[in-house]
């Protein structure tokens, strides 16, 4: 096996290549999609086309993971483990206008490339196949479907036993919250208003993939009914209409573009929004963001850990999840970094209620 080490990569990984003999060597693995796909029989480099694929290769075998979508800030790296934080951005196909950079993909030479998506882009996968001539493998991006996603990529890419591992554990917390929230009745289900955008202002309609992750938790959409954007989100709102809804509790967005978006410091002070039940209640929570937002952009495994926290707080009497020592074990299973104290404190710090059940 010989080492290509290109400035692409930046110096900071060198990637082995497979060798003559392995790379003549094909299967046909069928996807998640249904479509029969001819694959090297050993893979070693990976490229992802969505953060959300990104995100599931990073926590099943970052060593075959060539590069990021967007680039990860100084705090999103600090969540990170080494050496794989300074992995270069090579863009995806995802989002608004958002477009993979074909030039520096096929200088990273990937073996296969996956899409991981909640409604099957087959049309995509399809064009990407054909204009690099580079495999596409699609999984279910579904939050339910994520145990047989490890699976299928475990397949893949031969990590089966770590993949089963991962499976197993979202097998279990899915399983767990589903039968926990499937015994409160409808009628005593908590009322959720998701804010998005530096105002607050923007939110998620039923049945969008964004708020999936509330609504398995047991959260009722006051936004279900309205009509929004289709298929990025963030459908903007008035304010006439977040005081008609009424909220009983707010979460509030965080992701790489919006993290310092600023509405969960200006709602407090805000008058207009003093008038909604969900801050005159101090039932108002900022996502955990690093490294990857627990709920949304990218909704991929970083869910897992999103729903045992929004759990927590829609239904206290019932979850009673550790969220220090949860936390601390899904970093360690899943990211592979050990966190500190301080980490800790920097991720729930507005992510939890006090004693007396109100926002820290």
């Amino acid at each position: 096996m010989y080492i290509l080490c290109a400035t692409l990569l930046s110096g900071s990984l060198c990637r082995a290549a497979a060798p003559a003999s392995e790379k003549a060597a094909k299967r046909i693995v069928t996807d998640m999609a249904g479509r029969r796909v001819e694959v090297p029989t050993h893979i070693h480099r990976v490229l992802c086309m969505t953060p959300t694929g990104t995100v599931l290769i990073y926590t099943l075998n970052p060593e075959l993971l060539l590069g990021w979508n967007y680039p990860p800030d100084a705090s999103e790296r600090s969540f990170l483990a080494e050496p794989y934080r300074n992995l270069p951005t090579l863009g995806g196909w995802y989002g608004k206008d958002s477009t993979g950079n074909l030039e520096k993909i096929m200088q990273a030479h990937p073996d296969v490339l996956i899409s991981m998506d909640d409604a099957f882009a087959i049309a995509l996968a399809e064009r990407v196949q054909n204009q690099t001539h580079i495999p596409v493998i699609i999984l279910d991006g579904r939050l339910e479907h994520l145990p047989e996603a490890y699976e299928k990529a475990g397949e893949l890419l031969g990590s089966g036993p770590r993949a089963a591992e991962l499976a197993a554990e979202c097998r279990r917390t899915l399983n767990e919250i589903k039968q926990k929230v499937a015994s409160i009745p409808q009628d005593k289900r908590r009322r959720y208003y998701y804010a998005e955008g530096p105002k607050g202002l923007e939110t998620e309609p039923g049945g969008s993939m964004h708020v999936e992750a509330l609504n398995f938790a047991g959260g009722v959409n006051v936004a279900a009914g309205m009509q929004g954007q289709q298929g990025y989100g963030r459908s903007p709102v008035s304010m006439e209409q977040v005081l008609r809804w009424n909220p009983e509790i707010v979460i509030s967005a965080r992701d790489h573009t919006t993290a310092a978006s600023g509405f969960y410091k200006t709602v407090w002070t805000d008058s207009t929004w003093q008038l909604v039940a969900a801050v005159r209640n101090r039932e108002v929570y900022e996502t955990p963001q690093y490294p990857f937002s627990w709920l949304d952009r990218p909704p991929s495994a970083n869910r897992i850990i999103g729903i045992k926290w929004l759990a927590n707080l829609f239904y206290p009497e019932i979850f009673r999840y550790d969220m220090r020592q949860e936390t601390r074990r899904f970093y360690e299973t899943f990211y592979h970094v050990r966190l500190s104290e301080a980490q800790l404190d920097e991720l729930l710090a507005t992510a939890v209620k006090t004693s007396a059940g109100k926002a820290r």
